[in-house]
């Protein structure tokens, strides 16, 4: 039997947090350029830029327009720290 699972997403800036819930993947930007986070990824942390698109479902996307950041990910769980674009 197949299991569905997925990530457990919080983004966040100094002030409040941003999006805290599940999602079936998050794509950003480093400076090599976009890339995924899909469930079983590997534990991982990267300073990311210009957008965050977070996948809720497979047709609904939240995006964040962020100046810059830093993404960490570890045991299915996506921990996000920005600062917004002016």
């Amino acid at each position: 039997m197949l299991e569905t699972s997925t990530l457990t997403v919080v983004v966040r800036n100094k002030d409040k947090v941003l999006y805290l819930g599940h999602a079936s993947g998050v794509t950003a930007v480093n400076d090599k350029g976009p890339f995924d986070i899909l469930q079983q990824h590997e534990n991982f942390i990267s300073l990311i830029k210009g957008k965050i698109i977070i996948h809720v479902t497979p047709k609904e996307n939240q995006e964040i327009q962020i100046e810059n950041g830093i993404v960490r990910v570890y045991k299915d769980k996506v921990y996000i720290y920005v600062n917004f674009a002016a």
